[in-house]
């Protein structure tokens, strides 16, 4: 099939997998030339030379990017719902707490089982779900929604990471409840947030666009 052939390239995380000689064609290209899925799929991860017999570009981009066990990802949500899911935590009596957590408060949990998400911990008494048993509070990543597999960009363990609300998280004082309220006002869509992390620790980075 010709590598041109709008049939024969990928549009997704997924089906990048059949499609090794594409894939490694469109790592070739500018930033500005790639397709979205692909952009977000590398976020800050450096490309390295990827042999013309790679059966997965993207894998051998990943593992070039997890020296000593760092890795590095972009997920991007739907501002409207994780300010929902935000709201909602920070409008509840009680709380969850997560792992080694003493203290209870609003936060969204960072989830990796089925797909990736973000989620409010606050506690409902009698927790309404969707038709399909899902919490509506539960906010998946594009491109990592249930039944998906996220371990090329998250590694291979589930986790459950907390994101606090109400504490200040800016210079200006600013809380990510305030940066989501703001944001969604101001017309943003889109949440992005960006993680540097290992086995031993988590750097994360807020944006809204």
């Amino acid at each position: 099939m010709h590598p041109h052939d709008p049939a024969a390239v990928p549009d997704s995380v997924d089906a990048a997998a059949n499609h090794p000689e594409q894939t490694r064609q469109l790592l070739a290209l500018p930033a500005e030339q790639r397709p979205d899925w692909l952009n977000q799929f590398l976020g800050t991860m450096t490309i390295p030379p990827i042999p013309e017999a790679s059966t997965n570009p993207l894998l051998d981009v990943l593992m070039a990017n997890t020296a000593h066990g760092t890795k590095n990802c972009t997920l991007v949500f739907p501002l409207a719902q994780v300010l929902a899911a935000a709201e909602h935590a920070a409008a509840a009596d009680t709380h969850k707490l997560g792992y080694a957590e003493t203290e209870a408060a609003p936060r969204l949990w960072w989830v990796k089982d089925d797909g990736t998400y973000l989620m409010s911990n606050g506690q409902d008494p009698n927790p309404t779900h969707d038709d399909n048993g899902r919490l509506p509070t539960v906010v998946h990543a594009d491109g990592f929604g249930p039944g998906t597999d996220a371990r090329s960009v998250l590694g291979g363990d589930d986790f459950r990471e907390s994101i606090d609300l109400t504490t200040p998280v800016f210079d200006d004082g600013t809380t990510l409840l305030g940066m989501l309220r703001q944001a969604h006002t101001a017309g943003a869509t889109r949440f992005m947030l960006k993680a540097t992390f290992d086995d031993t620790y988590m750097d994360l980075t807020y944006i809204t666009e």
